[in-house]
């Protein structure tokens, strides 16, 4: 009788461990009922501890804030007046046009919430935010558990949610969204499901400028199915993906008469543009402007680049498959090569350097860096929001941006 074949996930061996003849240890997961409640189970473990600092910040600052204030901060009121009044109909001279630089996935989902929930956009714009956050901690758990084993996966989570750009779970920023979309792509790449693949990236290139990696993405992956496989359907998921931004974009140039007109919102409204890594530099070398002045803020640049690269390396050597690899990359690059500023945010979109860090980090480093992460998740919820000094650092030519925006804390850096 022939014996069953084995399952994939079962016998792919753990990156970096091949050959060791080490027992595979149980993974915390594996004690659950259903091993996927672990990432929904760390997740909500970290909206408790989220929770617990805004109270603890408003103790520490004496401070009585209702939770929209934590909530409802900076680029969170961009999508609340997305949701509630849509794109401006028309532009007046000298007004601001800043609103046009959002994608429309993320105010659109809100939107609906508010309305199924009699209006309340605010409380609709939580429940996205904290399915959203549900779902990328989920997607990623299960991204890791597929590329890896269950172990990896849990501490791959873990690195994710306590990580200090996690503090957007806690406010209406869409980062959290483009976890779960970007993740869920590369299982449907992983799994060969083109057409679900190809959809799946048009909702993320509609959610963010950054998601236009899945096209790239999906584009190798096509390209090496072709290569091994003659599978010239895999072409369907680089051929969708781009349809979001695509959609957007002819949108804004009808409506504004423009069709590079959210290329200039950027860099006139946001001072955003390619750079090529200038900006970049000038942080390593603390030549930016402002950096002396507001000393933490260039400091936790600095230590971002740092993770971003060390996360890089660990990735690289996990051997994990191309496309998450690639789109680890990607997402790097797009805060290296423009002023976006290297933000604890931004390089919580690039998901599978957590991934890597997981694969290869002993327990012994592990464990302290994972406490480590989890502090300076507590201090960015608990300071940030508070912390009244001033206008953020700006390179040349960024007169305007988010600190002409009205916000509950004016001035504040963006985290």
């Amino acid at each position: 009788m022939k014996p069953a074949a084995a399952s994939p996930e079962r016998v792919r061996p753990r990156p970096g461990r091949a050959g060791s003849g080490e027992p595979r240890r149980p993974a915390l997961s594996d004690r659950l009922p259903r091993a996927w409640l672990f990432p929904l189970l760390v997740f909500a473990a970290t909206w408790v501890l989220i929770l617990a600092t805004w109270y603890a910040s408003d103790k520490i600052y004496g401070q009585r804030h209702p939770w929209t204030w934590h909530f409802l901060y900076k680029d969170a009121l961009w999508y609340l007046d997305i949701a509630r009044h849509g794109y401006p109909a028309r532009l007046v001279p000298g007004t601001p046009s800043e609103p046009t630089a959002f994608f429309p996935l993320f105010p659109l989902l809100i939107r609906l919430a508010g309305d199924a929930l009699a209006g309340n956009l605010a409380v609709g714009g939580l429940v996205v935010s904290i399915l959203a956050g549900a779902l990328s901690a989920l997607a990623v758990w299960t991204l890791a558990a597929r590329v890896c084993d269950r172990r990896v996966a849990d501490h791959a989570v873990a690195l994710y949610c306590l990580f200090p750009g996690a503090m957007t779970f806690g406010m209406l920023y869409s980062e959290p969204l483009t976890v779960a979309i970007g993740a869920a792509v590369l299982l449907a790449l992983l799994r060969r499901r083109w057409l679900l693949a190809g959809i799946l990236g048009a909702a993320g290139t509609a959610e963010a400028p950054t998601m236009i990696v899945l096209a790239a993405v999906s584009g190798a992956a096509a390209l090496q199915a072709i290569w091994s496989r003659r599978e010239w359907r895999a072409l369907i998921a680089p051929a969708l993906t781009p349809a979001g931004v695509l959609a957007f974009f002819g949108y804004l140039g009808h409506r504004y008469h423009d069709d590079a007109f959210w290329f200039q919102v950027e860099r006139s409204g946001w001072g955003q543009h390619l750079d090529w890594g200038k900006q970049t530099l000038h942080i390593l070398l603390w030549a930016d402007l402002g950096a002396h002045k507001y000393k933490f803020v260039s400091a936790l640049y600095v230590i971002m680049l740092i993770a971003s690269a060390a996360g890089i390396v660990m990735m690289l050597a996990a051997r994990l498959p191309v496309p998450v690899s690639l789109y680890g990359v990607l997402m790097v690059a797009t805060f290296v090569v423009s002023p976006a500023n290297p933000r604890p945010r931004y390089v919580l979109c690039a998901f599978p350097l957590f991934i890597g860090a997981a694969a290869k980090l002993p327990r012994v480093v592990y464990w302290p860096l994972l406490a480590v992460c989890a502090a300076g998740l507590v201090f960015l919820t608990a300071w940030w929001p508070h912390h009244y000094y001033g206008p953020a650092p700006l390179g040349p030519g960024q007169g305007r941006g988010r600190a002409s925006r009205r916000c509950p804390c004016p001035g504040a850096v963006t985290a």
